[in-house]
């Protein structure tokens, strides 16, 4: 079994930015100057024809704004040639699991003298404000 080597990207907010993701790596890894200049053209048209494959994928399922993670698995000639075999481009849903605020300490004090000042109000009217919370559990 021949394993091919796989680049899997982080999680961009929008498949656009997933595939400047895809671009940025492809530029760094097989059109630098350690590459024999035919070799950078010629991967060059070959990432040109890839990018332009992703583009019109993403255009024709409307997913350009939503959150990706690009994964493409590629093969690498003598020369350093880039043979693109498949990207795998997931779409993924943001959704809010958990909400929660933490308030600074001096929040949190005046927060804790406002309910004092309330305390002393109601007190003054002659309410109880701890019967009235013991009353709605």
């Amino acid at each position: 079994m021949i394993i091919m080597p796989e680049q899997r990207f982080r999680i961009s907010p929008t498949t656009r930015g997933a595939i400047f993701k895809v671009k940025r790596w492809f530029y760094g890894m097989f059109y630098n100057k350690k590459i024999p200049e035919d070799v950078r053209e010629k991967n060059k048209e070959t990432w040109v024809r890839f990018a332009n494959r992703l583009v019109e994928e993403a255009s024709k399922r409307g997913i350009s704004d939503q959150p990706t993670r690009i994964t493409v698995t590629y093969d690498i000639g003598s020369r350093g040639e880039f043979k693109p075999i498949s990207a795998t481009i997931e779409v993924l849903e943001v959704k809010t699991k958990d909400k929660f605020t933490i308030y600074s300490d001096d929040a949190l004090e005046n927060l804790k003298s406002k309910l004092e000042n309330l305390k002393k109000r109601a007190e003054e009217l002659g309410v109880n404000i701890d019967d009235l919370l013991k009353t709605e559990e």
